[in-house]
């Protein structure tokens, strides 16, 4: 018979996750499928998943309140590695190895239980601190189970108190990783990661729910509480920028609904609609697109960056949402739930979300070039005023008055060409029911309907001046106190000084001169 050697260990626990936090996420998990267990016998009861974090003494419970193990099947479920009873395709977990994630990043772990009606606590403990100084001897050449033996302790004792209890507690003392500790950092991550539900604060928690109820999908939600506070996802209308400050809203959110090649479910999911501003600050802790299996999470919030190229994963982080992977015998989880494993149906899927992700790259650009014409718009009609009021308090000087009509034919002409294409991609919008059509009222862009176009008029039409009219400055009635040759050197002197100096430098030196010499 083969042996096993002990380095498969190391494997199942320092070498498992890239991020420590999983350990949190591998406790849910089995949680979960225990109260999915109970649920069959006991639909009345209230299940509980309760994550305790105790920084001062260094230690961490995950406790829930299933129906716990039977104290005669201890051994065989909680010690035995790669042994599980779970359903491939029905549990959530299913291989057998999770369980001894924990011994990364504590000295002692333990699971405690007492089932249902049962009299009896059960308690085994792993040894850390023991595990890792036989993997790092290379001289001690023990297979797996032989190691198991040796750091392993399990006791079951009677205990009366407990015959109407009913729990399974995973308890790690002695944390050796810091970041494990820190409530705050854990409940953000896990209020994204875990199985939970859309908070009531999230506008389209009813519309994502009447999506599924359309497609006859399940959400598999339950309550978990890290200390006093029970988690939701972190979904929210408003989107901050770097700095913590509001820079966007939510608008809405689409959804996506696809089937394989035999016509079965594949996945569904949704996308937030906003303004599309750009990559949505880490400032937010809902963030990104993410994948989800069982309604866990399936590697961490960039998982489905995998789904386009390089150069375009950048737009899959100007949205939040989810994509469902429909759990069957070929789209499941691989051992690290970093992914799914690679086979036949997963290159399908990939296919599949690859093209819907190029469809939210295009809206991105659409997003853009919407800002960017109404920008214009802003810009130009700005500016257009600013000219007219030059106009009505009378130019410096002949050469200005044609500066001026030049400036205003151009910018008004921009103006018309870029209210017309915010009118053709407004039309557009419409006529394909795309979801940038609520950009324009409730994310600050006018519905180009409501722009006014430049009249058509004398000074918007003539290239430039051909005759002398009554609009300089020189012409108003305060200098009618001065004679003919007075008024064309005040204009040449006005006309110097708004050659030479730039921006408005000129116009006050001249408003300066003119009240003085006209008191």
């Amino acid at each position: 018979m083969a042996r096993i050697g002990k380095n498969v260990l190391e494997s199942l626990t320092r070498s498992m996750y890239a991020d420590s936090r999983c350990v949190y996420r591998e406790y849910i998990q089995n949680a979960a499928d225990q109260i999915d267990e109970a649920k069959k016998e006991h639909p009345e009861w209230e299940y509980n998943v309760f994550v305790t974090i105790d920084q001062h003494h260094g230690s961490i419970t995950i406790e829930d309140n299933a129906t716990g193990v039977r104290a005669k099947d201890v051994r065989a479920l909680l010690i035995d590695v790669a042994r599980s009873a779970k359903e491939r395709g029905v549990n959530k977990g299913f291989r057998g190895i999770g369980r001894l994630g924990g011994l990364a990043y504590c000295k002692t772990l333990k699971f405690e239980t007492s089932y249902y009606n049962e009299d009896k606590v059960s308690v085994i403990s792993w040894d850390a601190v023991r595990l890792n100084k036989i993997l790092d001897d290379d001289t001690d050449d023990r297979d797996a189970g032989e190691v198991i033996d040796d750091i392993t302790k399990v006791s079951t004792e009677q205990d009366k108190s407990v015959k109407e209890c009913h729990y399974f507690k995973v308890v790690m003392e002695d944390v050796t990783d810091g970041k494990l500790l820190i409530e705050k950092d854990i409940r953000d991550y896990l209020s994204m990661v875990s199985p939970v539900d859309y908070s009531n604060h999230f506008v389209y928690r009813t519309k994502i729910y009447d999506f599924m109820r359309a497609h006859n999908l399940h959400l598999d939600c339950y309550n978990i509480f890290v200390g006093q506070n029970q988690l939701f996802k972190d979904y929210t209308m408003t989107i901050y920028d770097a700095g913590g400050q509001e820079c966007d809203k939510v608008t809405g959110v689409e959804f996506w609904y696809e089937q394989n090649a035999k016509g079965k479910p594949m996945y569904w999911g949704w996308y937030s609609v906003s303004g599309l501003k750009g990559v949505i600050a880490k400032a937010n802790n809902a963030r990104n697109i993410r994948l989800r299996c069982e309604n866990i999470q399936l590697g961490d919030e960039s998982a489905c960056l995998r789904f386009l190229p390089n150069d375009k994963q950048r737009f899959v982080r100007w949205f939040f949402g989810e994509i469902h992977v429909i759990s069957s015998e070929k789209l499941i989880p691989n051992s690290q739930r970093d992914y799914l494993r690679e086979d036949d149906a997963v290159r399908e899927f990939e296919c599949s979300v690859e093209n819907n992700f190029l469809k939210l790259e295009k809206l991105c650009y659409q997003a853009s070039h919407l800002r960017n014409e109404e920008k214009t718009v802003n810009i130009t009609t700005k500016r257009e005023e600013e000219l007219i009021k030059k106009r009505e308090k009378g130019f410096n000087s002949e050469n200005e008055q044609r500066k001026v009509e030049a400036e205003l034919k151009d910018i008004r002409k921009k103006k018309t060409e870029s209210i017309k294409k915010l009118q053709r991609m407004k039309k557009e919008m419409d006529e394909n029911e795309s979801p940038l059509r609520q950009l324009f009222s409730p994310l600050g862009l006018t519905d180009p309907q409501e722009y006014t176009l430049p009249e058509s008029n004398t000074l918007f039409d003539a290239p430039s001046v051909t005759k002398k009219e009554d609009n300089l400055r020189i012409d108003k009635s305060i200098y009618n106190k001065f004679t003919s040759q007075e008024k064309k050197l005040i204009a040449s002197i006005y006309s110097i000084i708004a050659d030479t100096f730039s921006n408005n430098m000129g116009d006050v030196l001249i408003e300066k001169i003119e009240k003085e010499i006209t008191k």
